[in-house]
């Protein structure tokens, strides 16, 4: 009983801090056709009709500013004020229809811009800002300069489109384009980010970058000044960005707190020559996990794959993820001698064209492991391809791969004696160029996928890469330290000898899951709320779908953090249910407070995202 009562303390004092917020806040309306800025603008009634209302108001913690659904506002909106830890600043859509436009109409800058500004939530809103001249222009801008920590803010739903940047190599250029975050000046007072999420967003047609963020990175991650400029808590989740003049994504000065997940990237490098489609600088330890690239249009012999580890990106880790169809490849180096830790692992490439595997520069330590790689005849491209000029000892060990070559024309390009470089318990199938790597275990017979070069479009696509029974592959990997836990596909790996290659074979069985039975199939996807809630160390999560899709499911903190995946699989069509005990993803029982639990799935044709709130009382 006393248990009981701590429960509904906790629970009337959360309720009650909600309570006074709601009570101080306000929430303001925009309409252009029935508004009117002498209007209250605080009821749909009397709505406010311009930008210039917003932005000449200081805003309060919880407010929101509510633009009417298929409206359209053209100039900039730069509204004033900063929200409070559990009360950000909310804009957002009222109404029925499609998202409200802001039509930055060729102004520089960002066509949304916030200044030393903090717990800040933007939400379906359409953004552009063309012109017939390229300049300094960004549909999202967000800058600060000698401020502190700038904290939550969170892009959910924009659809950015037809921003003209600057098509080219500067760093001015690269910090045009869809969203850009960044850093002026922190000479008098340290400045970082914390808590950044761009989320279900759609980037288009941008001259510049898809997305970038900037900060100093003249000291090495980890050294100097480094810990108060870095970038804590940035998700970059669940996007789609395409037809992007140079890079899709930037990522810099972000250490093991950030992530980039989930992303969709396509049709990028087709104005400037060159670019990699995603790439870190003076990253520190950041993952980058079940992003797909594909059409990179670099024309160039540099740049043009999915992933750059760039200059200062120690500890970094690319895997799950898709790469083809690139005029190079999956990864690419640039890094500096001392990076060490980084890892490219459990990726597929297919049809890649240029160099699948790049080494630009010198580099401390690269481990590549678990990659399948799918060469079909008619291409040729240099599956491996060293620096010739640099003269820095270089350290890069090779396990557990599949290159599955079916042309007569590809090739590698090796440095020199520097490199100190390590092949074993790869499998090198079809076609073997004169220079192929030694290894001494070596792996040379048919791997039998189930449908070799028969993946499509989406990192669900590539069931063809898993093994066949009876796969040479099977149980002929190197045991791998700190491998991740899992494959491409989600099976779990073990303490014994691996699979080569993307996919951990395991033999088929026949299992029933119990809450399918006697499951009607439902009509649409749906997330229930999960029950007893609050709860104490034992909650269930329901959620439904109509058709055999992969489902995520995932806990988060109030800072955005992954406390723990719940579900990273395939399921039936049908009613699931899954119990959470409260432990995060080492085994340890979390504290008390409020939680997020939010799932992805991934139908044919229809992408389903929700996210429930929960109270967790000990």
């Amino acid at each position: 009983m006393k248990h009981c009562k701590s429960i509904l303390a906790l629970t009337m004092q959360i309720m009650l801090i909600i309570k006074i917020s709601t009570l101080s806040a306000a929430t303001y309306y925009v309409d252009t056709q029935n508004g009117n800025d002498s209007y209250s603008g605080t009821s749909q009634i009397q709505p406010w009709q311009t930008l210039s209302k917003v932005n000449g108001t200081t805003f309060q913690a919880g407010d929101s500013i509510l633009f009417k659904a298929d409206d359209v506002w053209t100039g900039r909106l730069y509204p004033g004020g900063s929200g409070s830890p559990g009360a950000p600043i909310v804009i957002d859509i009222y109404g029925t229809g499609s998202k409200a436009i802001i039509d930055g109409n060729g102004s520089n800058d960002g066509t949304i811009y916030l200044y030393n500004q903090a717990y800040w939530e933007i939400s379906n809103l359409e953004i552009t800002n063309d012109a017939e001249i390229e300049a300094d222009r960004v549909g999202v801008r967000i800058l600060a300069a000698n401020y502190g920590v700038v904290n939550h803010i969170h892009l959910k739903n924009l659809f950015i489109h037809d921003i003209k940047g600057i098509v080219g190599s500067t760093m001015e250029a690269k910090n045009t384009g869809g969203i850009n975050i960044r850093i002026d000046n922190d000479a008098t007072v340290s400045t970082r980010f914390n808590d950044i999420l761009i989320e279900n967003c759609v980037i288009s047609s941008c001259d510049g970058s898809g997305i970038s963020n900037i900060a100093n990175t003249s000291d090495y991650p980890g050294t100097g000044k480094w810990d108060e400029r870095k970038y804590t808590n940035y998700i970059i989740r669940n996007n789609s960005i395409n037809d992007i003049s140079k890079n899709a994504m930037i990522l810099r000065m972000a250490d093991a707190s950030c992530l980039v997940e989930y992303n969709v990237c396509w049709d990028t490098a087709n104005r400037a020559g060159s670019g990699n489609t995603i790439f870190s600088r003076s990253c520190l330890g950041t993952v980058f996990q079940f992003n797909e690239g594909f059409l990179n249009r670099s024309s160039e012999s540099i740049d043009g794959s999915l992933y750059d580890a760039d200059i200062k990106s120690p500890g970094c880790v690319f895997q799950y993820s898709y790469s083809h169809d690139n005029n190079h490849g999956l990864f690419w180096s640039i890094s500096d001698l001392a990076d060490t830790g980084i890892v490219v692992r459990y990726n597929i490439s297919q049809n890649d064209k240029g160099r699948i595997f790049r080494f630009n520069s010198q580099s401390g330590e690269h481990r590549i492991y678990n990659n399948t790689i799918y060469i079909p005849s008619h291409l040729s491209p240099v599956i491996i391809r060293e620096s010739t000029s640099s003269e820095q000892p270089s350290n890069y060990y090779y396990y557990n791969n599949i290159i599955y070559n079916l042309s007569t024309s590809a090739s590698y390009v090796f440095g020199g004696s520097h490199y100190n470089r390590i092949f074993e318990n790869n499998c090198f199938y079809g076609n073997h160029p004169s220079n192929e790597p030694y290894d001494p275990k070596k792996v040379t017979a048919n791997p039998l996928f189930e449908g070799p070069g028969s993946g499509g479009q989406g990192i669900h696509s590539v069931d063809g890469y898993k093994l066949k029974p009876g796969s040479p592959c099977i149980d002929a990997g190197r045991i791998v330290a700190d491998n991740g836990g899992r494959d491409y596909f989600g099976n779990p790996l073990y303490n014994e000898a691996p699979d080569i290659g993307a996919h951990e074979y395991y033999e088929p069985s026949l299992t029933l899951d119990p809450d399918q039975i006697n499951s009607p199939i439902p009509a649409a996807f749906q997330l229930k709320q999960n029950y007893p809630n609050p709860f104490n160390l034992s909650t269930t999560i329901g959620f439904q779908i109509p058709e055999v899709a992969h489902v995520r499911l995932d806990i988060y903190d109030l800072r955005g953090q992954l406390v723990r995946s719940l579900v990273d699989e395939m399921k039936p069509a049908g009613a699931h249910q899954i119990k959470w005990n409260g432990k995060n993803s080492d085994g340890n029982i979390v504290a008390s407070g409020v939680f997020f639990y939010r799932i992805v799935v991934q139908a044919q044709h229809q992408l389903f995202t929700d996210t429930g709130k929960m109270v967790l009382v000990l």
